[in-house]
């Protein structure tokens, strides 16, 4: 019942308020066993978080509980470091007033991914496809960001309040190499390379150890984060002053990333007409599209599942952590990639769908625990698409876009509110080429949408990919 969801959501508040006061009250050098910071090798960092490093190791972990231990080995690794960052708050009476400019070097931090060397932790990995289970890899991202961007809004001082800090969303994140167990142990490295007045973007690098420059990077990604205070507010961030040249340039990206998003903002489908240009394009979509052999329908392509949010799946600050609803979101995109890129009964088509990038996610509000969310995922975008829509002599491409959509229902009203949105764009790959790594691309028909809503989102990824490429989904880069 609705009493006994909000009995048990007022329980779970209970045990974190007791957990965080635990921690709080616990000096270093009692307790041991599951709760020790367990640093193993795997987390480094430069300057400021060689401090926190150092004070990990000595000091309990208190708050890692079952959190830590329903993560992955790497994100439980993370939760300890930040639970140890916090802990040297634990005495703070007031919130941070000096706030000091930072380079990227300054808050820079690494961590170790062993994913050929270290066998249980392959194992950890493992998908049915015998290569990375990539929706972990999401997950340890979404959580090393987080310990990034924390590190850089670090002041130093024991006796002011930590940020909490909030993804505001995923600007993007690229593969550019197929994701191996079988060559290189791997390394994520994090740093900002934006800041507002309260928000920051945080970068992330996933290389590949002992590799030339030129084929180390394996993933790159961007993040943004909201840093809010005790009374529900915006807290200032420590600004970012580039040192090199190389700073100064990925801080102009940076700036130039911004500008995009609050352009994106500006002329969001959401919540202003289309132009002429493309109402001109949904009219085609429409009437063309329909009439096109070998067109499928959207509805087709939609795949749902709902889940009771447990309190095994909670963050620091007792809301449902972010990684796992980005791995769940990335699971049934790839299912409902995989029932495209096959037919799913119909015969249609081969392939194998590799996934290329993921961008324009979202984080509208919070998931609690006891929530019961519905995922829903529909291809909303194809190579068929937009040679539909181009000029002649568009080629058609492998590729195309699945969104997902995390909505939470109330069971009492039945009402759904949106708090999620995450795009994954995948390479209908030859499953033969495929088993040798190679990219010989498998050509994907167009979708067609049924109701105005879903059309504006065909619409709204033809401008993303326009936007992101300059020639759209022709222009995406791939191995």
């Amino acid at each position: 019942t609705i009493q006994e969801k909000k009995a048990g959501q007022a329980v779970i508040a209970a045990v974190v308020s007791f957990e965080v006061s635990h921690s709080e009250s616990k000096r270093a050098g009692f307790g041991g066993g599951k709760g020790k910071a367990q640093m193993s090798g795997l987390a480094r960092s430069t300057s400021a978080g060689s401090r926190v490093r150092s004070m990990a190791q000595a000091r309990v972990a208190w708050y890692s509980t079952v959190s830590a231990v329903s993560r992955t080995p790497v994100s439980a690794q993370l939760w300890n470091l930040i639970t140890g960052r916090k802990a040297l708050k634990q005495n703070a009476t007031r919130p941070p007033t000096d706030f000091v400019p930072k380079s990227p070097a300054d808050s820079r931090v690494s961590i170790d991914l062993p994913l050929a060397s270290d066998p249980a932790l392959k194992s950890e990995y493992l998908s049915f496809r015998g290569g990375v289970r990539f929706g972990k890899i999401l997950e340890d991202l979404d959580l090393f960001a987080a310990y990034t961007a924390l590190s850089h809004c670090d002041d130093g001082n024991p006796e002011t309040y930590p940020h909490t800090l909030v993804t505001a969303c995923i600007d993007r994140v690229d593969l550019r190499r197929d994701l191996t167990m079988r060559q290189h142990d791997m390394v994520f490295h994090g740093y900002a390379t934006w800041t507002g007045r309260t928000s920051l973007q945080v970068n992330i690098d996933l290389v590949a150890s002992d590799v030339p420059d030129r084929d180390a990077l394996q993933l790159s990604g961007s993040l943004v984060f909201v840093g809010v205070g005790r009374d529900g507010k915006g807290m200032p961030v420590n600004p970012l002053a580039p040192q090199t040249e190389k700073e100064r340039r990925l801080c102009a990206e940076g700036e130039m990333a911004q500008a995009r998003r609050k352009y994106r903002k500006r002329t969001c489908l959401a919540t202003s007409a289309p132009s002429d240009a493309e109402s001109d394009l949904l009219h085609r979509v429409m009437s063309e599209g329909s009439l096109r052999r070998g067109a499928v329908p959207m509805a087709e392509t939609r795949m749902q599942s709902v889940h009771t949010m447990q309190p095994q799946e909670r963050n620091y600050y007792g809301k449902i952590f972010g990684g796992f609803l980005m791995r769940e979101a990335y699971e049934i995109a790839l299912t409902a990639a995989n029932a495209f890129a096959t037919g799913a009964g119909g015969g249609r088509r081969g392939g194998c769908p590799t996934l290329v990038a993921m961008d324009d996610v979202t984080f509208n509000q919070p998931v609690n625990v006891g929530d019961v969310v519905s995922l829903v995922a529909r291809v909303v975008y194809t190579g068929g698409n937009e040679v539909l829509l181009a000029p002649a002599g568009a080629r058609e491409t492998g590729l195309y876009q699945v969104r997902v959509d995390i909505g939470i229902i109330n069971l009492g009203t039945g009402e759904r509110s949106l708090s999620n949105t995450f795009h994954f764009t995948f390479l209908n790959r030859s499953p033969e080429a495929a088993k040798d790594g190679a990219c010989l691309a498998v050509p994907v028909p167009p979708v067609m949408p049924s109701t105005y809503k879903v059309l504006v989102c065909v619409c709204a990824r033809a401008r993303v990919c326009k936007e992101r490429g300059g020639g759209g989904l022709q222009d995406e880069k791939l191995v």
